[in-house]
């Protein structure tokens, strides 16, 4: 007895990959027209080959998204960036305001890190650099009227800070 090396597809198997045929030739097509597009892929490109603690964009690249993070985009690069330096320690709506004016490599959208990009920061510290270890660092999350978490550059924990507190503070821009 012959076995045939021709595969069996139903008719309903071979609608269904026809269907996905014509969906991915055409789909496409006005997926990848104009500047803006171009522009992305290119600034994707030159993206490619970073790797947290080097400088760009104004910064130290602190976290570049994975699947799964808010920010990613498939076949693009785009993270967190950490400012070169740690700002004036000041209470926390000092630190939110010192955050918004600081324009680090000319760039105007700084802000307090959130409690997790806070984390990212803590975990890549020494790549990213200058951070002073026996102290906290605020993050721009609030718990209510009078606190806000902060993290400790010593230990990694997350703590519950009272906003007249001074802490030390690291700002952050997304690139």
């Amino acid at each position: 007895m012959k076995r045939s090396k021709n595969c069996f597809i139903s008719k309903a198997g071979k609608a269904i990959a026809g269907f996905a045929v014509v969906c991915s030739v055409f789909a496409p097509l006005g997926v990848s027209t104009g500047y803006a597009a171009e522009a992305s892929a290119a600034g994707a490109a030159s993206n490619a080959s970073l790797r947290i603690g080097d400088s760009h964009a104004g910064g130290k690249v602190a976290y570049i998204f994975r699947h799964g993070d808010r920010g990613y985009v498939a076949g693009q690069v785009h993270g967190l960036i950490a400012g070169n330096e740690d700002l004036p320690s000041s209470h926390w709506n000092e630190a939110i305001k010192s955050c918004k004016e600081y324009r680090g490599g000319g760039f105007e959208d700084w802000r307090l890190p959130s409690k997790d990009e806070l984390d990212k920061l803590y975990i890549n510290r020494i790549a990213i650099g200058g951070f002073k270890e026996r102290n906290y660092y605020w993050s721009g999350t609030e718990s209510d009227l009078n606190d806000a978490w902060d993290q400790s550059f010593r230990t990694g924990s997350h703590n519950l800070g009272y906003k007249l507190d001074n802490n030390r503070i690291r700002p952050v821009r997304t690139f």
